[in-house]
C-alpha cells in the first residue's frame, strides 16, 4: 500500500504491481482435467484433419501423375526413335554398355531374382515409408521433401509425354528380366494402366536419392548411430541405379536426367527452418586457401 502511496505521488510505476503482473504472466494457472482432456481432443483432431488434408493432395498429386503417364502410352514409332538415339548419345559419351552390365549380372539367377524384387517391391513402398516417417518424426522436413517430389515429378510427367522412350527391355540385345520371372509391373493388369514408354527420366532413381537427402538431413547431426544410418541410406540410391540397369528398365541417362531435375527442384524449394541445407553443406569440407 505505501509503495503504490508513494507511485502515486511521485509519478513512478509501482514496481511491486509490475512485479506481480509479470508472475502472473509467467506462471499461467494450471488446466483443470476438463480442460486438459478437451485440448488433448481438439490437438488430435487438428492432426487427424492434417493427416487427411496431406493424404488427400498427395493422392491427387498421384493420380494427375498417372493420367498424364497414360497420355503418351500409344507414341510406339517415336519412343523407339528416341531409344535408339540415346544409345547413340551414351555410346559417344563412351558409357558402359547397359547390355553388358545386364548379361554379366543375370547369369546368377540369384542376382536376377533380387533385382526383379527390388524394382517390382522397394521402390514405392521405402518412398511411402519414408514421407509417413517425415510426417509423424520430422514435420519439419516433411513439406520440403514433399515438395521436391512433387515438383521432380510434375517435370518428369512433362517430359514422358514430350519426350516417349522406350525401355533397354524393348530393345534389341536385352532380355526383359522382370516378364521372364512374373516380376514385372509392367505385365497384366500393370500394362493397362502403366505408360511402357516413360523411361526418361528414371523417377525409381530419382525417388530413391531424394529418400537418401531427406535421411542424411535429420539424421547427419544426431548420435553416432543415425549419422552412420544417414551414410548406409546412400546404398539405396546405389542398387537401384544398379536395379534399373540390370532389369533393362532404364538407360544412364535416365538416371541422370533425374538427377538434373531434382537438383533444379533443390534450387526451387525453400529449406525448412532447421534448415538441412546448412547441415548439407557442413558435411562438405571447406576448399583450402594457400598461403602467402
Amino acid at each position: 500500500m505505501i509503495s503504490r502511496l508513494k507511485a502515486r505521488a511521485t509519478g513512478q510505476p509501482d514496481l511491486s504491481t509490475a512485479a506481480a503482473s509479470v508472475a502472473d504472466v509467467a506462471e499461467p494457472k494450471p488446466l483443470t482435467p476438463e480442460e486438459a482432456a478437451a485440448a488433448k481432443r481438439a490437438k488430435r483432431r487438428k492432426y487427424a484433419r492434417d493427416a487427411f488434408r496431406e493424404l488427400l493432395l498427395v493422392a491427387a498429386l498421384f493420380l494427375v501423375y498417372k493420367f498424364g503417364r497414360g497420355l503418351a502410352s500409344s507414341a510406339d514409332s517415336k519412343a523407339f526413335d528416341n531409344a535408339k538415339e540415346v544409345l547413340n548419345i551414351q555410346n559417344a559419351l563412351r558409357l558402359p554398355d547397359e547390355s553388358v552390365v545386364q548379361h554379366w549380372w543375370i547369369q546368377s539367377e540369384w542376382l536376377r531374382s533380387f533385382a526383379n524384387q527390388y524394382y517390382a517391391y522397394v521402390h514405392f513402398p521405402v518412398t511411402v515409408a519414408f514421407l509417413i516417417w517425415l510426417w509423424v518424426r520430422h514435420r519439419d522436413h516433411y513439406k520440403w521433401i514433399r515438395n521436391l517430389l512433387a515438383i521432380m515429378t510434375g517435370v518428369a510427367l512433362v517430359i514422358h509425354i514430350l519426350v516417349p522412350l522406350a525401355p533397354p527391355r524393348m530393345m534389341p540385345g536385352f532380355e526383359d528380366t522382370g516378364m521372364a520371372d512374373g516380376t514385372s509391373p509392367y505385365s497384366g493388369a500393370g500394362a493397362k494402366i502403366a505408360n511402357q514408354y516413360a523411361a526418361m527420366p528414371s523417377l525409381h532413381f530419382g525417388w530413391a536419392i531424394v529418400v537418401a537427402i531427406g535421411v542424411m538431413a535429420v539424421w547427419c547431426n544426431r548420435d553416432p548411430l543415425r549419422r552412420a544410418g544417414s551414410k548406409l541410406i546412400w546404398f539405396h540410391p546405389a542398387i537401384t541405379l544398379l536395379v534399373i540397369v540390370v532389369t533393362a528398365n532404364h538407360y544412364w541417362l535416365d538416371a541422370f536426367v533425374a538427377t538434373l531435375l531434382l537438383a533444379i527442384a533443390m534450387v526451387i524449394v525453400p529449406f525448412p527452418d532447421r534448415s538441412p541445407h546448412a547441415k548439407l553443406v557442413r558435411i562438405i569440407p571447406a576448399p583450402r586457401v594457400p598461403v602467402r
